[in-house]
């Protein structure tokens, strides 16, 4: 998980929870590890109820202290004593900063190494016509096909023995692109099968 993403989701948390204490962010960040930035808030407080979700790794524990004076340093959260613990509150430029990342984010893609290869016993073709108002898409998309083993054979008809994963098939709805992409398997008669 990129920085930007776990600084988005400690800034959900702490506005999420009013009030964070030490060892609730503590375990906040590690169910963040754990869970994959893509996680609802309930999937993170699952993984905070698990054992698994303890901070064990030194690098994971210096960047969870390294983010976290980060932010306080840069004003997006404030510290407060209550009992002898220490409790953690998103500030109004933190709120600022957090709908700026969010913003921000929307307009960036996952990058393509996310998507994994998985290879196929049959061909798949994935052929697309995205309008030219959204190229940026396209050329996503191209690394996308390309990191996951298909070969281009026009620049916008790409095949190989790969299956197209899931996750980026829901992208695709996601960035409402969806409706410009085709994508076939070759079947065993030599068909054509639209399984999208």
């Amino acid at each position: 998980m990129k920085r930007g993403d776990i600084t988005i989701k400690i800034l959900e948390t702490i506005a999420a929870g009013a009030a964070l204490s030490i060892i609730g962010l503590f375990e906040a960040f590690g169910a963040i590890l754990n869970s994959g930035y893509g996680a609802s808030y309930g999937k993170m407080r699952k993984e905070i109820s698990k054992s698994e979700t303890q901070i064990n790794r030194k690098e994971d524990k210096q960047r969870y202290y390294n983010i976290l004076y980060k932010l306080k340093k840069s004003g997006l959260i404030e510290e407060e004593v209550k009992n002898n613990k220490k409790f953690f509150h998103i500030t109004v430029l933190g709120k600022k900063k957090l709908a700026a990342l969010k913003n921000k984010q929307k307009l960036s893609f996952p990058e393509t190494r996310q998507f994994k290869k998985e290879d196929s016993d049959k061909f798949t073709i994935v052929i697309f016509d995205i309008p030219e108002r959204e190229k940026r898409k396209r050329h996503w998309l191209r690394s996308v096909l390309k990191n996951i083993g298909m070969a281009m054979v026009q620049k916008s008809v790409w095949i190989g023995k790969v299956k197209v994963p899931k996750d980026l098939v829901d992208y695709l709805y996601d960035l409402k692109i969806i409706e410009f992409v085709e994508i076939f398997e070759i079947t065993k008669t030599g068909s054509l099968k639209n399984i999208v």
